[in-house]
């Protein structure tokens, strides 16, 4: 069986990539451009311009029996925050098993995760939560993961910004995660059909025209590329539809609420944590609790990223100065590569095929 997210890569002169500096690379040597693909077999055949008439919660649900009916084993990769939140209550709100949900702790500073702020969100949301309903997970395996600033130490070189295709400091690092903990492989070990389930993402949609359209930045996607166990809850050419219909859901709420709007980029700002939360409240459930991380709400990875960057200036400075003379190195020679010619401001986006909501 083919999995699901090899369908989403680069490609360029006929090369196709799951590390967006290769495809970098590979496009400055051939003068080419670079193509996200974002499932385009598949959404290239799907009619983008008509709602679905099912509600939400019924493709909520239909998705997850779709998935329960594909995998003999799924675990759910939980943070509290909305996406993920979302995708749990919908399992366990029709009484649809899991074999495990995964959280993810991490620090760049310490190894006493209690003391990392950007851990606050776990702490304070997700494992409450799921104490809260732990007679419906009876049967459910919980899973905690720490990466620790020891651990974080050993992993992080140069060449692991090149393998994580990333310019952040994270202490996420799902790629190194079958690496690190074997005990992952187990289900595919034991010959089940298993995969690593998560939440993104919400609907990014724009105006050209008068109309509005569907498309995807590379850069929403950009640490999914590659993960041969990833399947997205909301993204997935094998069920179009939940995806057109947050989408839809998304587009109406702007017809209504802002007909006069001629842009709504600054919604999907990860930095304006008020506008985003308009987008979470149009097609995702309330968080379990809200947790202030210093800088707007739950969930937000630039706050986070501010949190961990700022722990580790303090508090590791040999991880930091890595991070930064990577930051240096690739800034100061390929500047042409990020927005405004600065590093810390993110790769310049590959946009994906646009697709119109009417």
């Amino acid at each position: 069986m083919e999995r699901v997210n090899k369908k989403l890569y680069w490609e360029c002169a006929g090369k196709v990539f799951y590390n967006k500096w290769q495809a970098l690379d590979h496009s400055r040597s051939t003068g080419k451009p670079i193509h996200f693909n974002f499932f385009d077999n598949d959404f290239s055949q799907y009619n983008w311009s008509q709602e679905p008439s099912e509600s939400w919660d019924d493709i909520l649900k239909k998705r997850a029996l779709q998935l329960r009916e594909k995998y003999d084993y799924i675990r759910l990769f939980y943070s509290g925050g909305v996406d993920s939140q979302t995708m749990l209550e919908t399992f366990l709100k029709h009484n649809i098993p899991l074999e495990e949900i995964l959280i993810y702790r991490g620090s760049a500073f310490t190894d006493n995760l209690d003391e990392e702020p950007a851990d606050d969100e776990i702490k304070h949301v997700a494992l409450p939560y799921l104490e809260s309903v732990s007679q419906q997970l009876a049967g459910t395996k919980i899973t905690i993961l720490e990466t620790g600033a020891s651990a974080l130490n050993e992993i992080v070189n140069e060449d692991y910004f090149y393998e994580e295709s990333t310019f952040a400091l994270r202490i996420w690092c799902e790629r190194h995660l079958y690496r690190r903990e074997p005990k992952l492989l187990e289900p595919f070990e034991k010959g089940l059909l298993h995969c690593d389930l998560r939440g993104g993402d919400k609907p990014k949609i724009f105006l050209e025209d008068g109309k509005y359209y569907m498309a995807m930045y590379d850069s929403s996607r950009i640490w999914d590329m590659g993960d041969e166990f990833l399947e997205n809850f909301y993204l997935t050419p094998d069920m179009p539809e939940v995806h057109a219909k947050q989408c839809h859901m998304v587009k109406n709420f702007f017809k209504f609420k802002y007909p006069e709007q001629l842009s709504i980029k600054e919604f999907f700002n990860v930095f304006d944590t008020e506008k985003l939360e308009v987008i979470n409240r149009v097609c995702r459930v309330p968080r379990y609790k809200e947790v202030n991380l210093g800088k707007g709400i739950t969930g937000v990875l630039s706050t986070k990223q501010i949190l961990v960057q700022r722990g580790a200036r303090l508090h590791n400075p040999r991880l930091y100065d890595t991070w930064i003379s990577f930051l240096n190195n690739e800034g100061g020679v390929h500047k042409e590569r990020f927005n405004n010619g600065n590093i810390t401001d993110d790769f310049v986006g590959i946009l994906s095929k646009k697709y119109s909501l009417e």
